[in-house]
């Protein structure tokens, strides 16, 4: 019995995000001296804000001189990816920071034990109301990276209310995507492709509120199904490892049941800092188009302040502050580390010989199954470029020709880019939020992709019926 445990232990465990997204840099650098390496020709548009726009010629694809990218490449390109995303780096560090801080001034405490008493026996009913308000924010495109800010008041909801880290995961980010993978409002990806399409840019607006609502729900009903289960038997939970026990995995009950603690004038002012930082930082990115250095600004902010408000003095607020980064640092890596794909595979320019070649097909087939094609495709070349603005950018002037040759309705295609980049969002390695947010809630990414793979199967199904649906009745 001794020897087939430690069999089993030495069996096969998925590697650390760090650890599979270095051997995925490897890789890659092994494709720039296979895949030929090519290039579009590119031209730089004025839109109608009067911003400027690059974008791909349709028909220039052409071949040019291999750039095979040398192994000893490697940690330059990814010290370079750190440099690169030093923005987001930074502000997940300072998030946790903050956080941290935060917790340490007792203000978390004191307020979620008077929630979840509030809470009791209907917890369900405070995943969905927070899911809902997530993706409302992700329709609209104001939550998107900056859900990482989010991720750890999640958790630390779901974990009062006796849940574990991975059920904040699916309220924060499961939600906030469940509205941005079929935004019907997202200025960043479904804006620039019907604007690339030449369509207006809210046109379509009632059937993609309809994809929002099944989206919505049926994400409301995974996250909520397996909050149950894990309540049940906390070692399914996906923050379980051997060893743990339920105190380790799931938020404990009995603290949500002790006497309260007073709610002293301290934690009442760094509750106000908190939800204005919080508050500052949506309204921020809707009205001023802020970005993550300004989210990193509110996070050190509110970090500073809660701790002198806090009580914590100037040394606990530096040391706490410091304390919280290092609790976040994986997500920062990962970051840093995933970005370095995207450089070697530029600087091996075999980005675009794969979009060309995932492109081929569609031109071939029907246009029933070309639109499903171009889900496909566009699901698949999400991997590389796993920005939705930059993707809709590089793909849209392909996809449009093709539809138009095909007989595939401009709408119905850029449906189906929004399908195949939206949905891939919450499983492809590449996704710098996805890995960050998988991190920063403490779980596996194997048993992740274990948990989610038959409901983005569902997605996936869904989504080609209704892209098949939408071409048949010539959706335009």
């Amino acid at each position: 019995m001794a020897d087939s445990a430690a069999v089993k232990k030495k069996g096969f465990k998925f590697p650390h995000a760090v650890s599979f997204l270095t051997i995925m840099v490897i890789i890659v650098i092994g494709l720039t001296w296979i895949v030929p390496a090519g290039e579009y020709n590119r031209e730089s548009v004025t839109l109608a804000s009067g911003a400027k726009q690059t974008r791909v010629v349709s028909g220039t694809y052409h071949e040019v001189a291999q750039t095979p990218q040398a192994i000893w490449k490697l940690v330059p390109d990814l010290v370079k990816g750190f440099t690169q995303s030093a923005d987001m780096v930074f502000m997940v560090l300072f998030c946790g920071g903050a956080i941290y801080v935060l917790e340490k001034t007792g203000t978390v405490r004191v307020f979620f034990q008077r929630l979840v008493k509030r809470v009791v026996g209907k917890e369900h009913w405070a995943i969905f109301i927070v899911m809902l308000l997530m993706s409302l924010g992700g329709a609209t495109g104001a939550f998107a990276n900056n859900i990482l800010a989010l991720l750890p008041l999640g958790m630390i909801l779901a974990r009062g209310m006796g849940f574990d880290n991975a059920v904040g995961f699916g309220m924060i980010y499961l939600g906030a995507y469940a509205g941005f993978n079929v935004g019907w409002a997202n200025l960043f990806t479904i804006g620039i492709a019907q604007n690339i399409a030449e369509l207006e840019v809210l046109s379509g607006f009632y059937v993609r509120v309809l994809f929002h609502v099944v989206n919505f729900f049926i994400s409301y009903l995974f996250v909520a199904r397996y909050a149950k289960r894990v309540k049940g038997d906390y070692t399914i939970s996906l923050n379980y490892e051997d060893g743990m026990s339920g105190s380790d995995v799931l938020g404990t009950e009995e603290d949500a049941a002790a006497e309260n603690e007073p709610i002293a004038i301290r934690h009442t002012i760094c509750a106000i800092i908190t939800f204005l930082g919080f508050f500052g930082i949506v309204w921020g990115s809707i009205q001023w188009s802020w970005g993550v250095p300004d989210y990193s600004a509110v996070f050190v902010a509110i970090g500073i302040l809660c701790g002198l408000c806090g009580g914590l003095g100037i040394d606990g607020t530096g040391r706490n502050f410091v304390a919280g980064c290092g609790t976040i640092v994986t997500g920062a890596f990962v970051i840093g580390v995933a970005r370095a794909i995207s450089i070697v595979m530029n600087d091996g320019k075999i980005i675009d010989t794969i979009v060309y070649y995932l492109s081929l097909p569609i031109s071939h087939y029907g246009p029933v199954m070309g639109a499903n094609l171009m889900f496909y495709a566009n699901a698949a070349i999400n991997f590389f470029i796993p920005s939705g603005s930059g993707q809709a950018v590089a793909v849209m002037p392909l996809m449009v020709p093709l539809a138009d040759l095909s007989g595939i309705t401009r709408q119905v295609a850029v449906q189906a880019f929004q399908f195949g980049d939206g949905f891939s969002n919450c499983i492809i390695p590449t996704a710098g939020t996805l890995m960050s947010s998988i991190a920063m809630a403490k779980m596996s990414y194997g048993k992740y992709v274990k948990w989610f793979a038959p409901f983005i199967i569902l997605q996936t199904v869904l989504a080609s019926i209704a892209l098949t649906v939408l071409q048949i009745y010539g959706w335009n």
